[in-house]
């Protein structure tokens, strides 16, 4: 492949995953909006990002082995050509119900952008290059959910709701455009595997029995579920109960947002110095800490949107640590079939996601309490995992003495 793909793809799977993230940020401060419109609660309402991160992880399971068999480029193109059809469907949306199964098709073809983008950099990078890359795009992916929810608050007040799916049905189709011509493929056709119903169930059945991958695979997607249960909630909090005004909404969002970035800048620098395991256990006490003060916030009954909004800021801060090293040790322990791998990964962080904001649609009552015990409770079983994989890594070479440096 020439040299120079190995900048421009990285670009375009900024620009496709930064389009899928954008459909769900740009959307969320129309949630209290939404509700009012159709004059139905707020669970209801958050079942639309729910019911779109669903789509989002059923739709990876194909994408993943089918972009080993076809390449990643059609898979590409045909997904996001999905997208774009959920997207226009969103935006002509008459009820409720038809907004549902719009955002579900739109989340069906948003899953191929995660899922094939790590097999993708997987395809062009090993271990340490993938997480600094990884870090790298997520900085520069992490912008686009951080200034959607400041256009979507702008555009929901001055021209409505659905606006916002129009600025991303326009997104949606410059990027099919650019997919079709200056997309290279990243997989040789001799690294491609036969299609089939019993070759995708042997892959998955082999990448099940990975235990490492999937223990490792299991980090990031609880952290997802957290913060997806503080991105599905928070506007309804702080609009509907802390009387947060519409068009201030995005302001908070992207302050989290900012943090995130910044975490994501340090550890593409430290990458190089220390283990990812160790960077890994870093991001995860940060989280820990900001998880507990949440939830000690929610049971002093604190009203304040900015002591809520600046406590949060290390767990967006430890993300960052969190999200790319966990990746790229769980793409570490994969041989081969890792676009099937990749959907794995990528559709239990969405089925994770979805459960996160489910549960909190589900017992939210106004307060930062139900936020705040997901995001704790998928901390400490990330930690619980983290150190049952320590524990069996040191078991499996015969030493007796955790060394986070040795990673």
């Amino acid at each position: 492949m020439n040299r120079s793909n190995y900048f421009i793809v990285p670009f375009l799977l900024i620009l496709i995953i930064a389009t899928a993230e954008m459909a769900t940020a740009i959307y969320t401060p129309c949630l209290p909006v939404i509700a009012e419109h159709f004059q139905v609660s707020g669970e209801i309402v958050q079942w639309t990002v729910s019911i779109n991160l669903l789509g989002l992880a059923l739709s990876g399971l194909i994408y993943g082995p089918w972009s080993d068999c076809y390449g990643r480029r059609l898979v590409l193109r045909t997904g996001m050509g999905l997208f774009l059809f959920g997207s226009l469907f969103s935006l002509t949306a008459t009820s409720i119900e038809i907004l549902l199964a719009a955002r579900f098709i739109q989340g069906l073809g948003a899953g191929v952008a995660v899922v094939v983008a790590l097999a993708v950099v997987r395809d062009l990078f090993d271990e340490k290059k993938s997480a600094q890359v990884l870090s790298y795009m997520g900085m520069a992916i992490a912008l686009s959910p951080g200034v959607a929810p400041i256009v979507g608050s702008y555009l929901t007040h001055s021209h409505g709701w659905k606006m916002c799916f129009g600025v991303v049905s326009i997104a949606a189709a410059l990027i099919v455009l650019l997919l079709f011509f200056w997309m290279p493929e990243t997989l040789p056709e001799k690294k491609r595997s036969h299609f089939s119903l019993k070759s995708i169930g042997r892959g998955y059945a082999k990448a099940f029995q990975n235990k490492r991958f999937l223990t490792l695979a299991l980090i990031p997607s609880l952290m997802i579920g957290g913060i997806w249960a503080w991105m599905a909630a928070l506007p309804l909090l702080f609009i509907s109960y802390l009387h947060v005004p519409l068009q201030h909404y995005g302001y908070y969002g992207f302050s989290g947002v900012a943090f995130y970035v910044l975490g994501t800048f340090i550890n593409s620098k430290l990458v190089n110095r220390y283990s990812l395991h160790a960077l890994l256990l870093s991001g995860l006490s940060l989280c820990l800490l900001s998880a507990s003060l949440l939830m000690g916030a929610g049971f002093l009954g604190v009203k304040s949107p900015l002591l809520l909004q600046v406590l949060g800021f290390p767990f967006a801060f430890g993300l960052a640590f969190i999200l790319p090293n966990g990746t790229a040790l769980a793409f570490s322990e994969v041989q081969e079939g890792l676009g099937t791998s990749s959907a794995l990964l990528g559709s239990l962080e969405m089925a994770l996601g979805a459960l996160g904001v489910f549960l909190v649609g589900k017992f939210f009552e106004g307060t930062m309490i139900s936020i705040a015990a997901i995001m704790l409770i998928g901390t400490l079983l990330s930690f619980f995992l983290y150190f049952y994989l320590g524990k069996r890594r040191l078991k499996d070479h015969g030493l007796f003495k955790l060394s986070l440096k040795k990673g």
